[in-house]
């Protein structure tokens, strides 16, 4: 074995591409390789970085294996195999990191990358291999592989800083809770962030009109989550109720029994019968009830107001 090791040192090794050595791969060891089918499978082939020592009398057992006869360990050479490699470079990872952003307007900085040999194959990043990532341009590890062989990966990694240019809406001054945005309250602006990061919105149509949640700072940069639409109706006031039967339409004023937004059914109640009902919430002030031609409302056989 070490002298086996030490030929190995100082012979190198045979570089194949597959994931299996052929007969061609071993045709260094003797006559009886090269003789045979040059695609006849002889073994697995190793991982890449590993060496795949074939001694003497191992080759002789596989000649014999695959059809040769009188085949003895003297033969045979030793010889080894490894995976053919080639060394990453940053422009083969700048095409799969701009496939990965899939933003043509984006800067990638590449700062520092595997530098270990990989197999030949394809490189690849996927948004999963940075986790979460951060909410502005900072260096960061981005995990990826090569694929290679039969569905084989091989893991890689690179150290990069990616930046898109994004508009954001921010407040120009503070937002109370509930109240509907008006359009000077808030601004436009642009910044450099990273790709994956939350959005904020990046139009005032998207905000203006619809209320915060929570009172919204100063200068803060207004995300979907942060707002909802209002409420048209609030539990207490008087609405005007239209109902429609048919071709039978009235109007009377009822009292709101909660709150409601725009296309949601509320309770109502009818001050001159004392009677509550769903009734739908078109725009601030209205509601509409339409009622069966039994006098009762979709889905009910009474309760009419």
């Amino acid at each position: 074995m070490m002298a086996l090791a030490l030929w190995m040192a100082a012979a190198g090794c045979v570089a194949v591409d597959g994931d299996r050595i052929l007969a061609r791969d071993l045709a260094p060891a003797g006559e009886v390789f090269a003789r045979m089918a040059p695609e006849t499978e002889i073994a697995y082939a190793p991982v890449p970085g590993v060496r795949r020592p074939f001694g003497t009398a191992e080759l002789a057992r596989l000649a014999e294996r695959y059809g040769a006869t009188g085949v003895g360990p003297g033969d045979v050479r030793p010889v080894c195999v490894e995976r053919s490699t080639v060394t990453l470079t940053a422009d083969v990872l700048r095409v799969a990191l701009e496939a990965a952003v899939a933003d043509a307007e984006a800067k990638i900085e590449i700062l520092d990358w595997s530098r270990f040999p990989v197999p030949p194959g394809e490189v690849e990043f996927r948004r999963g291999g940075l986790g979460a990532g951060p909410g502005r341009a900072v260096p960061v590890v981005w995990r990826g592989a090569v694929k290679y062989g039969a569905g084989r990966r091989f893991s890689i990694w690179a150290r990069v800083r990616i930046e898109v240019t994004a508009a954001r809406v921010t407040a120009r001054e503070n937002l109370p809770a509930g109240q509907p945005v008006r359009a000077a309250q808030l601004a436009v602006d642009k910044v450099e962030q990273f790709p994956f990061a939350a959005r904020p919105l990046d139009t005032i149509a998207q905000v203006a009109g619809r209320a915060p949640r929570r009172t919204i700072p100063a200068g803060a940069a207004i995300f979907p989550g942060m707002l909802e639409t209002p409420a048209e109706i609030h539990a207490g006031e008087a609405v005007t109720v239209h109902v429609t039967s048919g071709e039978a339409r009235i109007a009377f004023e009822g009292r709101a029994g909660a709150t409601g937004r725009r296309g949601e059914n509320i309770p109502v109640r009818n001050p001159a019968t004392g009677k509550s009902f769903r009734a739908r919430v078109e725009e601030k002030g209205r509601v509409t009830v339409a009622l069966n031609p039994d006098g009762a409302p979709p889905g009910e056989k009474t309760n009419a107001p």
